[in-house]
């Protein structure tokens, strides 16, 4: 088969995988089910919505932690079986949920740690796998990969919405008025959509599984990229393969490198990489956006239920959230290889900001939609400038694990983002109070991004440059 054609049976099957992987931005509708669940099913009588932002948290923390391990599986047992243990740990992890749920630590563990834990294995190494079958539009598989996960939302907010609340039940008891308006689902009046709660995760992890066989089976590492059977040989001493292997994969390789403008010598290990103050922009970077990643990602339904009282409506707006979110990927991945990382990055950033300024005084049904969908566009930004950028800075040879590392700040950020919004609770701050303290996060990410000059690496290193600089 041709290799453009294959490629893109590839990038299908990485989009498949990570449409189960972006179930995390479900935590938004969700979240509201689950609290009501552990508030009046369970000996957690006191849990709020605060509360349960640890769950989506340690999604972001076990993703962020695992995916500079995932990078270093990858060199040892391949791409393919990589992605395949990420996805039996991520599956599972929800499947085990319907026991777990009676703990909210427990709950924490599997939904949140595992879960997330899982993501991370299967995230990065599924989009540079397609990135290496693809290499002369990096930003735009990188975008489509990753427009993948944001479509997670899209398709499973309609499945658990109209599994536990087929009657599009509005939840009504204010168990924390005056203090808070935040509502809940609550016995005995929503008996049943209580009931659903726990089996709604068997029937996530049973579609997650169909999804992910078809995508992994769509999977294939490129011939220069085949260094299993080859490291076999090395390891028992056998090196009769080696010069056939180098001499078939030769060419391929050859192509490759022509297209990325990356060799070994030009690509950093990750601990070269840490030591340049590039990555610590970048990073630093991805810690304040993931503000307002975080908080748009679980208090999206919170906010509208304020004013919206329509369940259906609310999962509607999550979905059409989900696709600007995941259409926006490409956009900003196809805008970052035009204009460059810092136009790119900097656009996103100061748009994000000035939207949840004015977030507060949408309070209105269709107006509400409109806004939530226009966040979710920045928030699929990051997701795609940040690995090309990774890439096009520090090379191809060691980017999973170089963007596992970029990624750890999201954990960082996803755990500043709790205790930020605990603080804030604690001092009974309103919602527009929050919105505000989170955009003054995004201009601080803008500030440094626009007003610092890339360097690049150390001399007598080979690097690509990132346009802009």
């Amino acid at each position: 088969m041709n290799r453009t054609w294959r490629g893109i049976l590839v990038l299908i099957g990485a989009c498949l995988i990570h449409l189960t992987l972006g179930v995390l931005y479900c935590f938004g509708n969700i979240s509201s089910y689950v609290v009501s669940y552990l508030k009046y099913r369970t000996s957690f009588t006191t849990i709020t919505y605060t509360n349960t932002q640890w769950i989506f948290t340690l999604m972001v923390v076990g993703q962020g932690s695992s995916m500079y391990f995932g990078g270093l599986l990858e060199k040892k047992i391949g791409s393919r079986l990589t992605i395949l243990i990420g996805c039996i740990v991520n599956t599972s992890a929800v499947f085990v949920s319907y026991w777990s749920i009676e703990s909210f630590y427990g709950l924490i563990l599997t939904y949140g740690l595992i879960f997330g834990f899982g993501i991370g294995l299967a995230y990065s190494t599924t989009m540079t796998l397609a990135i290496k079958w693809l290499p002369a539009i990096k930003g735009v598989v990188a975008g489509c990969v990753v427009a993948g996960f944001g479509m997670g939302a899209t398709v499973f907010n309609p499945i658990i919405t109209m599994y536990i609340n087929p009657d599009n039940v509005h939840a009504n008891c204010t168990p924390y008025a005056p203090v808070n308006n935040e509502t809940y689902f609550c016995d005995p009046q929503d008996k049943e959509i209580l009931d659903r709660v726990p089996s709604c995760f068997q029937v996530m992890a049973a579609c997650f599984l169909g999804i992910q066989l078809v995508g992994n089976l769509l999977l294939k590492a490129p011939p220069n990229t085949e260094y299993t059977s080859f490291t076999t040989q090395v390891d028992t001493g056998d090196t009769s393969e080696v010069d056939s292997y180098q001499s078939r994969s030769s060419i391929a390789q050859a192509d490759q490198e022509e297209d990325t403008g990356n060799t070994e010598e030009e690509s950093l290990r990750p601990g070269e990489m840490i030591k340049h103050l590039d990555f610590w922009v970048m990073w630093c970077g991805f810690l304040l956006n993931n503000q307002g990643i975080s908080y748009v990602g679980t208090y999206w339904k919170v906010v509208g239920a304020g004013f919206i009282k329509d369940d259906f409506f609310l999962a509607a707006i999550g979905s059409a959230g989900s696709i600007f979110n995941a259409f926006s990927r490409i956009i900003w991945g196809a805008f970052g290889d035009t204009a460059g990382y810092k136009i790119g990055m900097g656009c996103l950033q100061f748009t994000f900001g000035t939207l949840l300024i004015f977030m507060y005084w949408m309070q209105y049904k269709w107006g509400y939609a409109i806004y939530v969908c226009a966040l979710f566009f920045c928030v699929g930004g990051s997701f795609s400038l940040l690995p090309t950028a990774t890439l096009k800075r520090f090379g191809m040879t060691y980017s999973t694990s170089n963007y596992g590392l970029v990624f750890t700040s999201g954990a960082c950020g996803a755990l500043l983002n709790v205790l930020l919004l605990n603080l804030t609770r604690a001092g009974n701050l309103q919602q527009q109070q929050v919105q505000w303290i989170i955009a003054s996060c995004l201009f601080t990410s803008f500030t440094l991004t626009m007003f610092f000059k890339f360097k690049g690496c150390s001399k007598g290193t080979k690097y690509r440059p990132l346009r802009n600089e």
